[in-house]
């Protein structure tokens, strides 16, 4: 059958399709004309209860998104001592964020002593931290002697792994007195 063409049996005329042709003249188009108007429906939105709490949903995890990561930055002065503290009021759980402790001694004697403490209550909501200068004991940073106006810095890296609040202190102590105290309020979402 390849290669073989149609054939048209004898005493058959191919010929256009009947009316195409009147009397050997081409028909006439019929006149082109407009659409009818298309009717007006009022609009309304149709959405499924399904539908509704997928769109509450996503705009849900987009709010988020913009509460999320916000810092705060508090600084204290008491007792001869300045505590200036940056760290996370919102983050997302899982992320790890950055908290930043600048200790500086602000009265005219030294400081033989000094040490940072970060409460433990805060950190129980962290599972996974790193510190520099790395802690002396839980919560604990030793930050040596601190002349007039010197200043310490001591910079914490913590994954958040328990949702909700963490909250604690932050406190200064300089040769064993109690200096300076910065409450710490971080969120975490789920």
């Amino acid at each position: 059958m390849k290669g073989e063409r149609a054939m048209v049996p004898a005493g058959h005329e191919i010929s256009a399709p009947p009316g195409a042709e009147a009397h050997g003249r081409a028909r006439a188009a019929p006149p082109e004309s407009e659409p009818p108007p298309a009717p007006s429906m009022r609009r309304r939105l149709d959405l499924k209860a399904t539908h509704a709490a997928g769109a509450v949903a996503l705009a849900c995890v987009a709010a988020s998104a913009l509460l999320t990561q916000a810092h705060e930055a508090r600084e204290v002065t008491a007792q001869g001592l300045t505590l200036r503290v940056e760290y996370p009021e919102r983050m997302r759980f899982r992320d790890a964020e950055r908290l930043t402790f600048d200790v500086t001694r602000a009265s005219g004697e030294p400081c033989r002593a000094a040490a940072l403490t970060v409460g433990e209550a805060y950190l129980d909501r962290f599972d996974e931290r790193r510190a520099t200068p790395a802690e002396s004991a839980i919560g604990r940073f030793d930050l040596g002697a601190l002349a007039p106006g010197e200043r310490r810095r001591v910079v914490l890296n913590l994954r958040g792994e328990r949702a909700w609040l963490a909250s604690g202190n932050a406190t200064v102590s300089c040769d064993g007195e109690r200096g300076v105290e910065v409450p710490l309020r971080t969120f975490i979402f789920p």
